[in-house]
């Protein structure tokens, strides 16, 4: 059974050296820009360096993230942070944005790169696109089941493409890369693809009646923390993630600390280690379930619902969003004048002097205090550190947390590089050679040689005394796992030989280990090419694209005047709603169609979205032209604002794939979009620059429901079709305004998109600039509850530069 990397998170120095000491084969950090990370304390240039010595030496590869999206103006100042940072031996780079990805894999191809999670690989079509960015390696979506994570991992194996899985840590609500609802909530100014998510899925919220526009008269259907789920844990799974193959199995967490990296690394190199060799007893697996959850766990337990695809109602955290520790007894008797508090507990694992213990009494704490002492008995324990005054709110049955553990390493399981040595006699002396067995660095060698001495009265050097000399690596970072001799023992050498021998060969192997990991790296970079498969430039230079976001609210008129219709592929095959397209074909006979595909899914719709589209041709003909996505297949006619198109570079590398419409990211103000178009040539300048013009976006798209909340046979969306969600303000029926969004809820899918307000709406005068140099522009439409004459109007007032350039040959010089 292939034993798979073990990567954790390092968002300080003091967190790279506690995972790696506990056994991590490779770190990920982030740099001080361009990272989804960016308010952990994070590395410069001068601490990495430092980072990467101490990781190559103790054999643990580092992994640097720039998984942030990048504007023009930034984008070649991360290209150059990841050329510098790779010639000081940096091992990958994980990565979102595609224009830096298919810039480096072009001109920069000697650099490994990963798709990060933010790249949203979710489909087995993208296989040949992550071929075509020379990645080395994919970060699948959390979402996927253990039967598609081993789907992937075969189609990616047979392309030289490792795969990597989360495993443990923080749970995103929404599909990652597609999470807007930081990035447009109040200021707006807290993007999560930009790095600084202010985590808005942990704040209570209420969802209520009616769309986000409307006014709230009615209690709201349900309060709480509705988008908080809790912490991911794969521990019931590992074994089966390394039977499929999983090259590597993620820790997330680099906004934690030194301690968290100890116990959860601590946890799964345990786990991982005894599972390849053979197996480990249930007895230990709970000790180590125990120890993840007093880790910290939020809502009392973790999740591994999308890794058994089995959605389930406790999902959830609960109002405990934050550190939620791990049941340990209650309180049986309180003696206040002893300053004392007796706990009933079948806990094995009793917490030390200086652990915190919480006390709560229907789910709120009481108080929280280290101990300061304990006396342990049978089933009990007497604990002292609280102050009296705090013991007298205190009654027996009150529920008792432990909320810390110190987890520490033992010193023989520090993580260390294996080395193997020689000790052969040469000349008048003896010389070690010593290289290391495995890793990166498998190979790399040093030698020490000492000269023999004139004992005078002391005894020659025995094997076995010489041996276990020379294995005293102590504080170095080396152990030896074979030392064999070469030549007749006893020898003639002191103690004190022997050691400075030793010492020397370590620090001789240390530095060939540190001038190895940039071995090449300065060498020149080839440029490569990809293939350009543009599509010719369109006759007309402006269109109007109508989306119908939710085909539920508006169940009549579809026909508004545009040039393009756009429907949910999940939403058409409901009743009634394809007849409705038929009608709309028929008033508009030159009027085309499209489908919306979700922003990622599950292979369970795979088989109704094939469904869905052989329904459009039947109806719709050669006036279907294709679908909307965020990755292409054979379908694929454009890239929607989810594929993340946020500089020039990203436009170019799409539009040599032959797409016809490119919708630029939501996250894009008018300026930044002019500064765009600036930088596109005349080959550039086939597919329609799709701006959004009018009407909400999906700030989120999740695989969770906060409606129905996973329950088992819901019909909450049929009941309540027309719902909103909204943070809860300061009354318990009161949520702020203008603050809402719309729920659209996929019955059937048990998925649901959150809908609102769009930060930038592109003006006139953009497109009208754009246009100007020779860029076609799809001014595009999304409606959600307008009426069909409120459509017609806002599909008219686009239609003003519908003759911009009035000559066609005029049109086709630009």
């Amino acid at each position: 059974m292939k034993r798979p990397e073990l990567l954790a998170p390092a968002g300080s120095m003091s967190m790279l050296r506690a995972a790696i000491d506990a056994g991590a084969d490779a770190v990920y950090l982030g740099l001080n820009q361009y990272n989804a990370r960016i308010h952990a304390a994070n590395f410069t240039l001068a601490t990495l360096r430092e980072a990467l010595d101490y990781a190559h030496l103790r054999n643990s590869k580092v992994y640097v993230t720039l998984n942030t999206l990048l504007d023009d103006d930034e984008l070649m100042d991360a290209v150059e942070l990841a050329l510098q940072a790779y010639q000081m031996g940096v091992d990958a780079f994980l990565v979102q944005d595609k224009g830096l990805a298919s810039y480096l894999a072009m001109h920069f191809p000697q650099i490994p790169l990963h798709a990060s999670t933010q790249m949203n690989v979710f489909s087995l079509n993208q296989c040949e696109e992550m071929k075509r960015l020379n990645m080395e390696r994919v970060v699948l979506p959390r979402e996927l089941s253990l039967d598609e994570i081993r789907a992937r991992a075969e189609l990616w194996h047979e392309q030289d493409i490792e795969v990597e899985v989360f495993v443990h840590g923080a749970m995103c609500v929404c599909y990652s890369g597609l999470c807007l609802f930081s990035a447009m909530n109040r200021s707006g100014s807290r993007s999560g693809n930009r790095g600084s998510c202010a985590q808005p899925c942990r704040q209570t919220y209420q969802i209520v009646e009616g769309n986000r526009e409307a006014s709230v008269h009615e209690a709201p259907l349900m309060s709480g923390k509705l988008l908080s789920p809790k912490d991911q844990s794969a521990v019931d799974y590992l074994s089966d993630l390394i039977e499929v193959g999983v090259d590597s199995l993620k820790i997330e967490g680099r906004m934690r600390d030194e301690q968290y990296c100890t116990a959860v690394v601590s946890a799964y190199r345990t786990l991982i280690d005894r599972i390849v060799s053979g197996g480990i007893s249930e007895e230990d697996m709970q000790r180590l379930r125990n120890d993840l959850l007093v880790t910290f766990n939020r809502g009392g337990d973790f999740t591994s619902q999308y890794m058994a695809n089995q959605k389930s109602p406790d999902f959830l955290s609960g109002e405990y969003v934050g550190k939620y520790g791990l049941y340990w007894g209650e309180i049986l008797s309180i003696n206040a004048k002893a300053g004392t508090i007796c706990i009933r507990s079948w806990q094995s694992d009793v917490p030390q002097k200086g652990d915190f213990l919480s006390i709560r009494d229907k789910d709120e704490e009481v108080a929280s205090f280290p101990i300061g002492k304990i006396e342990v008995s049978r089933n009990s324990a007497v604990v002292k550190g609280l102050h009296p005054e705090a013991i007298a709110k205190l009654h027996s049955g009150m529920a008792v947390y432990r909320m810390s553990k110190k987890i520490e390493v033992a010193k023989e399981n520090v993580r260390k590089t294996p080395i193997e040595g020689v000790l052969r006699q040469e000349g008048n002396g003896f010389r070690l050679d010593v290289s290391v067995m495995s890793g990166a660095f498998a190979g790399v060698k040093a030698s020490a040689w000492v000269e023999s001495s004139d004992l005078g009265d002391g005894e020659p050097l025995t094997w076995i005394r010489t041996k276990e000399q020379i294995e005293k690596t102590g504080q170095t970072p080396f152990h030896f796992r074979k030392l064999i001799q070469d030549g007749e023992f006893p020898i003639l050498l002191r103690i004190a030989q022997i050691n400075s021998m030793r010492r020397e060969a370590m620090s001789f192997l240390a530095e060939a280990i540190l001038d190895s990991q940039t071995e090449g790296r300065n060498s020149a970079f080839a440029d490569e090419e990809y293939e350009n498969r543009s599509v010719s430039k369109p006759s007309q230079s402006h269109i109007t694209i109508a989306d119908y976001l939710d085909m539920n609210r508006i169940t009549s008129g579809y026909a508004c005047g545009a040039d393009l219709y756009v429907f949910s592929v999940l939403q058409i095959t409901r009743p009634g709603r394809i007849a409705l397209i038929d009608e709309l074909l028929a008033s508009e006979p030159d009027a085309r169609v499209a489908l919306r595909m979700p922003g990622a899914y599950k292979d369970n719709l795979i088989e109704p979205i094939a469904k869905a589209i052989t329904l459009m041709k039947m109806h719709a003909g050669s006036r279907f032209v294709g679908c909307l996505g965020t990755c292409q297949d054979e379908y694929t006619v454009g890239l929607l604002s989810g594929a993340n198109i946020f500089n020039h570079y990203t436009y170019r590398y799409e539009c040599a794939q032959g797409l016809s419409y490119l919708f630029l990211s939501y996250e894009l103000g008018d300026e930044q979009i002019l500064k765009l178009a600036e930088s596109l040539d005349d080959s550039e300048k086939a597919p329609y620059m799709s701006l959004h013009r009018y009407g909400p976006v999906e700030w989120m798209q999740s695989e969770f429901c906060p409606l129905g909340q996973n329950q088992k046979h819901c019909n909450m969306c049929k009941e309540h079709p027309e719902v909103s969600l909204g943070e809860k303000a300061g009354g318990k029926e009161e949520i702020h305004e203008h603050s809402r969004v719309d729920l659209i809820c996929y019955q059937g899918a048990c998925r649901c998109d959150l809908v609102g307000n769009a930060k930038h709406l592109v003006s006139a005068s953009t497109v009208q600039s754009v246009l100007a140099r020779g860029i076609p522009v799809a001014s595009v439409a999304r409606f959600m509850n307008e009426d069909q004459d409120e459509r017609r109007v806002i599909i008219d007032s686009f239609k003003d530069f519908d003759d911009v350039i009035e000559d066609e040959e005029e049109w086709y010089e630009y």
